[in-house]
């Protein structure tokens, strides 16, 4: 019994350090949280993980541009960044910028992951930067995406993008009903990026 008792204390005691280690190296925010931090606040460091071309889409207001895919950019932008500052960063909808608050975690950074990245910016109503040029509309529109809704018995929407893993790892599984019902249910995939702003007027807020 003691040495059960032991036991016990050793786990309690490796989860507390485990679960400070988390605490100091990165945290999770809210969006709403976030934006009022980043109003008060003029020494965080805002980094946006996305790709290039999705940034220059739409961002957040003085967000530095460092793509999380591009990893040997990321590592030699993220090295320019100052330790001794927050840094607060964000994706599109929470994949990329978990695995890189991990990393920059790792790094000895003070780490603030945006939860829901700027999907749940837009839903929350939040401030975007504004862009010189206001880009144009691309994708599916709402009437046609209520077409389908309407126009069909059962409909099966797939809300993935390309470089989201649990997307592809489902991607099969949405595949095999499709081929399976096929006649019975209608399937569409719809790309969260090539449908921004279908997706935000859905309240699309992450994925799949």
């Amino acid at each position: 019994e003691n040495l059960k008792k032991k036991e016990i204390k050793i786990i309690l005691i490796a989860l507390s350090s485990l679960f400070f280690l988390t605490a100091v190296g990165q945290t999770k925010i809210t969006a709403e949280k976030a934006a009022k931090e980043i109003l008060e606040n003029t020494n965080i460091q805002l980094v946006d993980v996305r790709t290039e071309g999705e940034f220059k889409t739409k961002h957040l207001q003085d967000a530095e541009n460092i793509d999380w895919k591009d990893q040997v950019n990321f590592e030699t932008k993220v090295s320019e960044l100052d330790k001794s500052k927050p840094v607060y960063i964000y994706c599109l909808s929470g994949g990329r910028s978990a695995l890189a608050a991990k990393k920059l975690a790792a790094l000895g950074y003070e780490v603030y992951d945006i939860e829901g990245g700027i999907v749940k910016w837009e839903a929350d109503n939040l401030p975007l930067a504004e862009l010189e040029e206001s880009p144009k509309s691309t994708g599916m529109t709402r009437k046609e995406y209520n077409d389908i809704i309407q126009n069909n018995d059962i409909v099966l929407i797939d809300f993935h993008a390309t470089w989201c893993p649990p997307c592809q790892k489902l991607a099969p599984i949405i595949a095999d009903i499709q081929k399976k019902y096929e006649g019975k249910v209608t399937v569409v995939k719809i790309d969260v990026d090539a449908n921004s702003q279908l997706s935000k007027s859905l309240g699309i807020t992450s994925i799949p």
